[in-house]
């Protein structure tokens, strides 16, 4: 009888949805809400009276715009988890994977938040309170400015440095990732300086070409001889 030869190692494949596909459709709210709530916040607002008109006026815009802002923040949520989830079928065992999830929800959370504050302010006694509608602009430019672009920073660098260091995206789509996490987290500054307000749409726009290129390079299979080693 002859020695039985081993089986050969199956290809694994990560089972999730496309990350490309979650990217764009990502892309695609953030933009429309961008676009319907850029025409309404151009308005000025500032008396009880001009609340209450700005309000009847961009009612639609106002409610479109923050549906469109809390989908973008549920397709961001997604693409976060199919990252992570991505990044330890391919083997990545390191903080950076950790910070990235922890940046990620924070992230989602904050931007979650920007929308259901921008959407209060349509809620039927708000405009006529005085302060009320400036109140929940603010805490809603907080939310999706500086509170969403820093936790988005962790993401971005995290998974940079994470899959950079395994070899699992190109090495200038880890360092642009670095770059624009380093910008995400100068727009902390926000806080102090009013002019570091430049840094929130330098990373969130950035940050979309980085997931896009991530989404198009990381890995969705491993090899028999990956898993074996």
């Amino acid at each position: 009888m002859t020695p039985s030869q081993p089986s050969p190692l199956r290809e694994s494949r990560h089972k999730g949805p496309p990350l490309l596909m979650l990217a764009l459709i990502y892309v695609a709210f953030m933009v429309l809400g961008a676009t319907q709530l850029g025409r309404a916040y151009r308005v000025p607002h500032d008396t009880a009276k001009e609340a209450i008109a700005y309000v009847t006026n961009f009612g639609w815009s106002l409610r479109f715009g923050t549906f469109c802002e809390l989908s973008s923040a549920v397709l961001l949520g997604l693409f976060v988890a199919v990252t992570v989830s991505r990044l330890r079928f391919l083997g990545v065992r390191a903080a950076g994977e950790l910070i990235a999830l922890c940046g990620g929800v924070g992230a989602t959370t904050m931007l979650m938040l920007s929308a259901l504050c921008g959407w209060s302010v349509t809620r039927p006694g708000i405009a006529s309170a005085d302060g009320a509608v400036s109140l929940l602009e603010a805490l809603g430019f907080a939310g999706g400015g500086p509170g969403f672009v820093v936790p988005l920073g962790l993401f971005v660098a995290g998974v940079s440095i994470s899959a950079g260091l395994h070899k699992l995206i190109p090495r200038w789509l880890m360092w642009l990732g670095v770059l624009i996490a380093v910008a995400c987290e100068l727009a902390s500054l926000t806080l102090v300086f009013w002019n570091a307000a430049y840094f929130i749409p330098l990373g969130r726009f950035l940050s979309v070409v980085w997931m896009i290129g991530v989404a198009a390079t990381l890995p969705t299979k491993i090899g028999g001889d990956r898993q074996q080693a």
